[in-house]
């Protein structure tokens, strides 16, 4: 749990004990309120000043690695593996980062020509959303074949470009097995969408116009997609039930 403020807490969910972390050392960052967990729950990425992007292990709260981007970091998306961190951010570039190395091993540009907003990452497909409001599906990035043949390219090309949305792209999420990703924007009351991936269409009859989601600040889907949590600026959650997973949990 973190904010707007240089120190963060972790919450022992066996021991029930709330850990507050008054920094990173080394680091000076005034705000600490961005940050991406890896699937593992090991690893805590933080979104740092000037492009740099703070790295710490969650158990012993100790400082890992500074990655450090050209532009200044906007989002962030560990792999559903757990062994890359993709980052982005004010000049549209896609970092992936080696966790094994430190290192960055293959960039491109996001088709779109405005800053990232959000990423999200399955293990086929990432979805990069933009300020404009734009949601890029990428379906090559985790081709290893790919990226060594094309890691000097920074030419990239989306398999389909989402725009339903109008306004920034604030968060972003593929389900389970990837099926289904849901995106959405807080600037805009009601904005939220899934798009089905195989077929690359937006659903058209849920969320409705009459669908109280007032405006979206988070989402997750349960470990078998049988439900989807939706918070939103009322102090709500919102559980719905997922009708084509209802063998999962």
């Amino acid at each position: 749990q973190s904010g707007r403020r240089p120190f963060f807490y972790i919450y022992d969910a066996e021991a029930g004990k709330i850990d507050k972390i008054p920094g990173i050392n080394g680091r000076s960052e005034k705000s600490l309120e961005k940050f991406s967990t890896s699937p593992d729950g090991s690893l805590i990425a933080f979104i740092g000043n000037d492009g740099y992007i703070i790295v710490i292990e969650a158990k012993s709260k100790m400082w890992v690695a500074d990655l450090k981007m050209n532009g200044s970091v906007r989002a962030l998306s560990f792999t559903p593996d757990g062994k890359f961190l993709l980052s982005s951010g004010s000049d549209g570039e896609v970092y992936r980062w080696d966790l094994r190395t430190k290192k960055c091993v293959d960039k491109f540009h996001n088709e779109d020509g405005t800053y990232t907003s959000f990423m999200s990452a399955s293990s086929q497909f990432l979805a990069v959303g933009a300020e404009s409001g734009v949601v890029n599906i990428y379906n090559d990035w985790n081709n290893s074949n790919y990226y060594y043949n094309n890691r000097n390219s920074m030419k990239r090309n989306p398999m389909k470009s989402i725009m339903n949305l109008h306004t920034s792209v604030d968060y972003m999420k593929f389900n389970t097995d990837g099926q289904i990703l849901a995106f959405s924007s807080r600037r805009e009351k009601d904005s939220l969408k899934l798009l089905h991936v195989p077929t690359q269409t937006v659903f058209s009859n849920w969320p409705t116009t009459k669908t109280p989601l007032s405006y979206v600040w988070s989402l997750d889907f349960s470990p078998g997609s049988k439900y989807m949590a939706i918070g939103n600026d009322k102090g709500k959650c919102l559980l719905y039930k997922l009708s084509h997973y209802q063998d999962g949990a």
